[in-house]
């Protein structure tokens, strides 16, 4: 009986040392696109070696080619802790990102990825460049990105953007996005060299290190922003400063008939695909308006709202 339970144990250890060595790869696609392209020898068996993953380096570009953009699980990136850049572009299948184990990452770029609505960075200080227009996610924490510099959201999903912790920050691209907050408080706003936050029209205050610096006029925005100081600068703005247009748009997501709600005379939608091109244009009436998007293809677009003193932005998903 020793000798049976002792042989167990003998067993148990060697499978244990086995899969301690390897990390799991659940989708095959996945697994395929490492061992065709990567040092990576397989077999495909949802496993990758540890040691092979971490000697892969350099790019990884999974965008552009089926069957690769359309991966739905990245799980087994983590081992992948030599490469410096990711590209997930235009994959409508994934929808969350977990890179906080690539710790040499500096490039991430998810570009037209339309249904990933959560990205996890964690602590990567390497990381540098994060390019995600056209992403639903509403936010990001980028909080512990020492080394970030530049960030591309262009019609994107956020709503909310804490840089305050990116004391290297110089690039933010963020327009026709659905911000309603913004902080730059950085201590690194003077050497900030694009900066476009143009079309969130419900961003009321973007918080800066200086709301007085000059160089804040090549700065790009809203005219319903506002930069100010801190929160009682916020507070202090006037109602008509923050007064917000309601529109109300439903179904979302829609298949063929949008129906909007306005309440002012005047108005205007227009509705823009993820790289920014006008697909319609409708001018709305007081009241309910039915709205034809049959002739849209299926994805995430941006329904711009305009009237001659207001803008406001929503995201609309068509099936």
């Amino acid at each position: 009986m020793k000798k049976i339970t002792f042989l167990l144990a003998i067993c148990f250890a060697f499978q244990s040392s086995i899969f301690s060595q390897t990390t799991a790869v659940p989708n095959a696609d996945f697994e395929q696109f490492l061992i065709t392209f990567t040092s990576i020898t397989g077999p495909l068996d949802g496993f990758i070696d540890n040691a092979e993953a971490a000697a892969v380096t350099g790019t990884l570009n999974l965008g552009g080619s089926a069957p690769y953009n359309a991966i739905d699980d990245f799980t087994g990136i983590e081992a992948l802790t030599g490469i410096s850049e990711l590209v997930i572009t235009y994959n409508s299948a994934v929808t969350s990102l977990d890179i906080s184990a690539n710790s040499s990452l500096t490039v991430l770029n998810v570009e037209g990825s339309t249904s990933l609505s959560s990205i996890v960075t964690g602590a990567n200080t390497s990381l540098s460049e994060l390019r995600m227009p056209g992403a639903p996610a509403s936010s990001i924490d980028v909080s512990a990105n020492s080394g970030l510099t530049l960030l591309d959201a262009r019609f994107s999903g956020l709503t909310t953007l804490d840089l305050s912790n990116n004391s290297l920050f110089v690039d933010l691209q963020c327009r026709n996005s659905l911000l309603t907050e913004l902080d730059m408080r950085n201590g690194n706003n003077a050497n900030v060299t694009q900066f476009n936050s143009d079309f969130n029209g419900s961003l009321t205050c973007i918080f800066v290190d200086d709301a007085s610096a000059a160089y804040l006029a090549t700065w790009s925005k809203d005219a319903n922003s506002t930069f100010v100081n801190d929160e009682a600068e916020c507070n202090l703005l006037s109602v008509d400063t923050v007064e917000q247009l309601v529109f109300s748009m439903y179904p979302n997501p829609v298949k063929n008939t949008v129906y909007v709600n306005s309440n002012t005379t005047n108005s205007e939608m227009s509705v823009y695909d993820i790289t920014g091109k006008v697909m319609l244009n409708k001018q709305l009436e007081l009241g309910e308006n039915t709205i034809d998007v049959s002739s849209l293809s299926s994805g995430v677009y941006l329904a711009r709202f305009i009237t001659e003193n207001n803008v406001q932005t929503k995201k609309l998903i068509v099936e």
